[in-house]
C-alpha cells in the first residue's frame, strides 16, 4: 500500500480537491458558451446526486469487497476503522473525470454534463465527510446522527456483509442487503 493512503495529505485531499472541483463545474457550466437552462442543470445535477447513491453502494460492495487492491485497503479500514486510509485521490478524480465527466459533457452538452458531474461529485464528497464523520465523531445514544453510526457499525462488525451504503442505506433495502442490529440502549 503506497504511503499517501494512509497518510492526513491522502485521507484529507478529498476535502480540498473536490470542493474546488465543484466550484470548477459550476464556472465550467456557465464558461462553455452554451445556454445554461437552470432547471435542467439542476435535474442533471440531482440525477448525478442519485446516481451516486448506487455506484456508492456497488464500488462498496462489489470493488472494496472483492477487487484485490481495494479489498486489501478496505480490509485495512475494518481493522482500524479510525486510521486515516482512504481511496488515492488519484484514483477518485480519474474515474470522475473519465467515467463521468467526459462521457456525459460528450452525450448531453457541456453545460448538463458539468451539471451531472457536479451531482455525482457531490455525492462522492458527501459520502467522504460522512463516512469521516462515523468514524471520528464521537456520538452517545441520544446523539441526532447515533443511530447512523450504529447502522455503519453492523457493517464493520458483523460477520455477515451489508449496510453498503454510507450517505443512504436505500440500495441496501432494495438488494436486500440491509442489516438490522438489536434495539439501542438510550
Amino acid at each position: 500500500m503506497s504511503a499517501i493512503t494512509r497518510s492526513a495529505l491522502g485521507y484529507y485531499a478529498d476535502f480540498y480537491v473536490y470542493p474546488a472541483a465543484l466550484f470548477g463545474l459550476l464556472v465550467a457550466s456557465y464558461a462553455a458558451g452554451e445556454a445554461v437552462d437552470p432547471l435542467m442543470w439542476l435535474a442533471a445535477m440531482l440525477a448525478g446526486l442519485f446516481l451516486w447513491t448506487l455506484v456508492e453502494y456497488l464500488i462498496h460492495r462489489f470493488v472494496l469487497h472483492n477487487v484485490v487492491y481495494f479489498r486489501d485497503l478496505h480490509d485495512q479500514h475494518h481493522a482500524s476503522p479510525t486510521d486515516l486510509i482512504g481511496t488515492p485521490i488519484w484514483i477518485s478524480f480519474s474515474l470522475l473525470t473519465l467515467a463521468v465527466l467526459l462521457p456525459s459533457c460528450l452525450a448531453f452538452g457541456i453545460a448538463k454534463g458539468c451539471g451531472f458531474t457536479f451531482g455525482v461529485t457531490a455525492g462522492y464528497l458527501t459520502y467522504s465527510f460522512a463516512h469521516h464523520v462515523l468514524h471520528h465523531w464521537r456520538m452517545v445514544p441520544g446523539h441526532p446522527l447515533y443511530g447512523w453510526k450504529r447502522q455503519h457499525a453492523l457493517h464493520h462488525f458483523r460477520h455477515d456483509e451489508g449496510n453498503f451504503g454510507v450517505t443512504t442505506l436505500f440500495w441496501d433495502h432494495v438488494f436486500g442487503t440491509a442489516l438490522k442490529g438489536p434495539k439501542p440502549r438510550d
